[in-house]
């Protein structure tokens, strides 16, 4: 049993912290979820936690899995594991390995990916960065992310689920610094399945992890949106380069726009480049200043005259379709005119059709127009769970030269997104009927 005094590996702990090590360590606890403020301790918290675990003798071989975003962030996990193996003699005696050697020798056991334990625990320690390829083929009985809020979402679906459905009895553990509401951290913060633990400012000065001329100088020194974030441990409501923001986008599904208003139809084709790319197609009705998503289409053609026989089954022919002409969707754009369609050719990534000089490219430009859109809340958007999550995940940033550009979620193309994007291009830009800036 741990006590409120407790000294483990040589580290003394506070009540909060113990509450997170004994979290880990209860196996009536099957989802965790531990916000806490930067530099409180929470991730050496949990390093403890798992080495504790890892003495546990097994009968089988159980395996925890230590997974952060980047390549920096797990060599910091890693180092915390090293350092409290390195000041415990009880842990070094049950790594195993050959012989304990020299501190040299300990030094290059404890930094590789795998330790394995005699007790018949394994520990890995891996990289979600971009599609997460470095998780492909791990299951495991403990695992934990950190800094959850910078893992994608299209990961933890894809991979970080399925290593949990290997068994029945997996506990998750993540470890959160609250950036964002838009992925499945902030999703499981509000499942009432996960035991929240949450840690502000407050409790560390109570608790001596800081003091209040520390919390009073970060307070001057960081924007409020990073002290919110950082030391009041509350999930922002989006980060400060969020494209459309989610009160926007919430607004966008639950409120109607009468589609009698509307007598333009205008639809949005996105073809897919290859791999997991999707070719999308969005039909919206607008008067060029409000829009109404009505339908969309997953089109899983591959060939070229296939995409577009089916987007002609689908479309009527004086109906406009705004195309994006760049690579595969040049051949497509070429065939739907060929068969007599009203279809408009759009190069995203050529200049604006503008004379303001604000944007990269039309990407940035038309992007820009659907983010004012989604403001001044002259949309209405399909409770699609796929166009949400893109929407909600674009960013934006400025470059060198002041122009927008528009940065599209990390590891996946935004399909749906950029199918509802493109609904947005009017050419008759030298007179805008809804502002661009």
């Amino acid at each position: 049993m741990i006590t409120m005094d407790a000294e483990i590996f040589g580290y003394t702990y506070t009540p909060g912290q113990l509450n997170i090590i004994g979290s880990v360590l209860d196996p009536q606890i099957k989802r965790l979820s531990v916000c806490a403020m930067t530099r409180y301790g929470k991730t050496q918290s949990v390093s403890t936690a798992l080495l504790l675990t890892a003495l546990q003798k097994t009968k089988k071989v159980k395996r925890i899995i230590l997974a952060s975003p980047t390549i920096d962030q797990t060599h910091i996990l890693r180092n915390y594991i090293a350092e409290q193996i390195s000041n415990s003699l009880i842990l070094q005696d049950n790594i195993d390995m050959p012989s304990r050697g020299s501190a040299e020798h300990l030094k290059k056991e404890m930094s590789k990916k795998r330790l394995t334990f005699k007790t018949n625990w394994e520990l890995l320690t891996l990289t979600a960065h971009g599609k997460g390829e470095q998780l492909m083929g791990f299951g495991g009985d403990l695992i934990v992310l950190d800094e959850a809020c910078l893992i994608s979402d299209e990961v933890y679906t894809s991979k970080i689920s399925r290593m949990l459905g290997d068994n029945p009895d997996s506990k998750l553990v993540e470890m959160v610094n609250p950036w964002h509401r838009h992925n499945f951290a902030w999703r499981h913060w509000q499942n009432p399945n996960f035991k929240k633990i949450h840690i502000d400012y407050m409790q560390a000065l109570r608790e001596g992890r800081a003091t209040e001329t520390f919390i009073e100088e970060q307070r001057t020194e960081l924007s409020e949106y990073e002290f919110n974030v950082l030391y009041d441990s509350v999930f922002a409501e989006e980060s400060e380069d969020t494209l459309i923001r989610w009160g926007w986008i919430d607004y966008a599904t639950k409120t109607p726009i009468m589609k009698h208003e509307l007598r333009c139809p205008v639809w949005g084709l996105d073809v897919a480049e290859a791999g997991s790319d999707l070719t999308v197609l969005t039909k919206t009705y607008t008067d060029y200043i409000k829009y109404k998503q009505t339908e969309t289409h997953v089109l899983k053609t591959v060939e070229t005259m296939d995409t577009a026989n089916a987007v002609s089954a689908i479309v009527p022919k004086e109906e406009m379709i705004n195309v994006d002409s760049i690579g595969v969707g040049a051949g497509v754009y070429s065939r739907l005119k060929e068969q007599g369609h009203n279809v408009v050719s759009v190069r995203v990534s050529q200049s604006p059709l503008t004379k303001n000089n604000r944007y990269l490219n039309q990407k940035s430009q038309w992007y820009w127009r659907l983010r004012s859109i989604f403001e001044s809340k002259q949309i209405e958007i399909l409770n699609d769970k796929r166009l949400i999550r893109e929407l909600s995940q674009m960013r934006y940033e400025f470059t060198s030269t002041g122009k927008i550009k528009i940065v599209d979620p990390e590891g996946k193309s935004p399909d749906f997104a950029d199918s509802l994007m493109l609904c947005m291009v009017d050419k008759r830009v030298a007179k805008p009927i809804f502002k661009l800036i």
